[in-house]
């Protein structure tokens, strides 16, 4: 048994981690910051410190003879809207991090990140891996940026384990993002196609995620790492409408729009964004990210730790169908 702090456990990731973590029958704490989004199944299985991630006193409390770290907490926002919204980014994600590692006493083992690969900057590539540059350009990718070599700094000064885990979109029950709204259309028919849907993106189920974190927990060579997270096969999106389509039982439209009239639309969106001074739902920029290929390298994680997930879209895409006919659509 281990003691384990996780951050941001009430989150999509985060309630993934407190699941698996009960079944090993860990001692748990969690950070949340809303107490009504608390999950029922928690029960008296763990400790709940509800608050700011910026309270000293509440962290103290939290961090109070922790082995493991799990710092999932962060805010999401990719492109804000004000100076105030980017400062809170900061505020959270940067600052919140470090008043994480002050609070942290001589228990702890071993800190693991949950970051992005946004700190890449990219929207299009191909096998990008842990060596090429960062390049974040939005706050979003600074901040987790700096909070990784934050994290990094700290724990080579006070020889703590810390590892960073950069995640491509993640899916899986439970979250209404991207897959969820792909779903849905072509659920309701309105999903369309631009182009031949031979782009690929790289993806990470949740499950995937918390078995490569704990993979690493006690892992020395995973000391002041980096690893790329992913399901270890990539998608593209013709792959997904025919996956979907077929668990849901609908169609595959022969609709689509091609590649040269979105082109052209999206010239007429960056012309609209320009006289309206503020971007509008389809440009160019728009257009790259939902045509162009964007993947990583697992290779890592792989050569390094061993590691092999165990799911993938096609193999839980059932499950995914259920829980999104359960929730209503």
């Amino acid at each position: 048994m281990f003691s384990v702090l996780v951050t941001g456990a009430n989150g999509f990731i985060g309630r993934h981690f407190v699941s698996s973590l009960m079944k090993l029958k860990a001692d748990i704490n969690v950070l949340v910051r809303n107490y009504d989004r608390i999950i029922p199944e928690w029960g008296e299985k763990v400790k709940i410190f509800t608050g700011d991630i910026n309270d000293n006193k509440l962290l103290e409390n939290a961090c109070r003879g922790v082995e493991i770290v799990l710092h999932l907490a962060s805010y999401v926002h990719q492109k804000p809207r004000t100076e105030e919204e980017i400062k809170y980014i900061y505020e959270v994600n940067v600052k919140g991090t470090k008043n994480i590692l002050s609070s942290l006493s001589t228990s702890v083992q071993h800190i693991i990140f949950i970051s992005t690969v946004s700190v890449y900057g990219r929207e299009i590539g191909e096998s990008i891996d842990e060596k090429v540059q960062a390049e974040p350009s939005t706050p979003y990718g600074h901040t987790k940026l700096e909070a990784e070599e934050v994290i990094r700094g700290w724990g080579k000064k006070k020889q703590v384990m810390t590892t960073s885990l950069r995640l491509p979109l993640v899916y899986g029950p439970g979250n209404k993002g991207n897959i969820y709204k792909m779903i849905r259309a072509i659920d309701k028919g309105y999903f369309v196609m631009i182009g031949t849907g031979e782009n690929k993106r790289s993806m990470v189920n949740a499950r995937n995620v918390v078995d490569a974190a704990l993979e690493i927990v006690n892992n020395k060579d995973a000391d002041g790492k980096i690893y790329l997270v992913t399901d270890g096969v990539d998608y593209s999106v013709i792959e997904l409408y025919k996956t979907i389509a077929k668990e849901l039982g609908r169609r595959i439209s022969p609709f689509y729009i091609p590649m040269s009239v979105a082109k052209k639309i999206a010239w007429f969106g960056d012309i609209a964004g320009g006289i309206l001074r503020k971007p509008v739902p389809f440009n160019s920029e728009v257009l790259e990210k939902l045509t162009g290929t964007l993947t990583f390298s697992f290779d890592k994680i792989r050569k390094e730790i061993g590691f092999q997930p165990k799911y993938n879209l096609y193999n839980t895409i059932p499950e995914t169908i259920r829980w999104y006919k359960s929730v209503g659509s």
